[in-house]
């Protein structure tokens, strides 16, 4: 691999702080994801973010979530399927509406928290998500799970897929992730997030939860601005890529 894109998801942002610490992680990546009114985010929050990233020449798509800001998205509601799908399609047209205004084109769109993993693995609801991307006119690729059943659905639909790894998450066998409700979910330390992406970008493995060694093909590894030593994890990965002259590039 001589290149891959670093991807973030951005504007969760609640106070001057976390906004600065956004702000600094665009230095290292190549592409962001923005929460786009489900679970965090609005108006204003999204014109923010997609202006620093225009300057920053960092790749932009909509971040859509279930709508719930109460659980920031991380846990299932009891929604109905037409609600679900018109509040996915407000989130992206809020999200387009905003980036059209800064004339920034859009790349992407990746779901966030629970439903980036529901969808991921649902055939309904794939075919509910695939269907929606596919009414918009603009050219939209999706970032989801590596080895994915939507990864395969949207293959077989012709629509661009870009295969998807977490850095600070651990993986089971079928390469779905941990809850984060389970001890052990999310990799805390930076050198156990670089050795993980390390080995899926130099190795195209890793590590499962029950110790088994997984081939995983990504071709973005995503950094969640939202925790707390995101900035230093960054940092890090840039330097780690650099070392494997692995050039940062979006898709």
């Amino acid at each position: 691999m001589n290149s891959i894109d670093i991807n973030s998801d951005l504007g969760e942002f609640r106070n001057e702080k976390q906004l600065t610490n956004e702000l600094n992680i665009l230095n290292y990546i190549s592409s962001c994801s923005i929460a786009c009114g489900g679970h965090a985010g609005d108006f204003n929050s999204i014109k923010t973010i997609i202006e620093a990233c225009k300057e920053h020449s960092i790749a932009i798509g909509p971040h859509p979530s279930y709508p719930d800001k109460e659980g920031f998205g991380r846990r299932m509601i009891d929604i109905e399927s037409k609600d679900l799908e018109n509040s996915i399609r407000d989130q992206i047209n809020l999200f387009l509406k905003v980036a059209d205004s800064l004339s920034m084109p859009v790349r992407h769109v990746k779901l966030h928290g629970r439903l980036y993993n529901e969808v991921s693995k649902s055939e309904v609801l794939s075919s509910l998500f695939i269907n929606l991307i596919d009414s918009f006119k603009c050219d939209l690729s999706v970032i989801g799970p590596a080895k994915s059943l939507l990864g395969q659905m949207l293959e077989d639909e012709g629509i661009s897929f870009i295969p998807e790894a977490f850095i600070d998450r651990t993986y089971k066998e079928d390469l779905t992730l941990v809850d984060r409700s389970e001890e052990g979910s999310v990799l805390i330390s930076v050198e156990e997030q670089i050795n993980q992406a390390r080995s899926i970008v130099c190795d195209e493995k890793i590590m499962s939860n029950n110790n088994k060694i997984l081939n995983l093909k990504a071709e973005t590894l995503c950094i969640h601005g939202d925790s707390p030593n995101s900035l230093e994890v960054a940092e890090a990965l840039t330097n780690m890529l650099k070392k494997e002259k692995i050039k940062i590039q979006s898709n």
